[in-house]
């Protein structure tokens, strides 16, 4: 009986190895496309780049970050105070016995000190 007890166990903290190894990258980077989003609306308050310029920056960026995105998964805003990215995306992850997908919103709003 202490056997299998020490079986389950063994298997229980593989299993948590295994998911934490596929759920935490993505969490991972999208933490870090936030970062870029802050510092590409920061950067770009201040420019004369056009919104598909910005959008294209953001879609660069992102690709550094193993996410792929597509022009309208990223909405650019202006107003006169300041540059807001939104970006809305899917992950998907494969995991043994149940796929997941991983939604993901990220915004990012630097306004313009006067």
């Amino acid at each position: 009986m202490g056997k299998i007890k020490g079986l389950i166990a063994v298997l229980i903290l593989v299993g948590g190895f295994y998911v934490g190894w596929k759920m935490i990258p993505p969490y991972l980077h999208n933490y870090e496309l936030k970062d870029d989003l802050d510092e590409i609306a920061r950067v770009n308050s201040y420019t004369h780049k056009t919104d598909d310029e910005v959008r294209a920056v953001v879609i660069q960026q992102a690709g550094t970050r193993d996410i792929a995105l597509k022009e309208d998964q990223v909405n650019v805003t202006r107003t006169r105070d300041g540059l807001g990215i939104s970006v809305h995306y899917q992950i998907h992850v494969d995991m043994v016995m149940h796929p997941v997908d991983l939604d993901f919103i990220v915004n990012s709003m630097n306004n313009r000190a006067y």
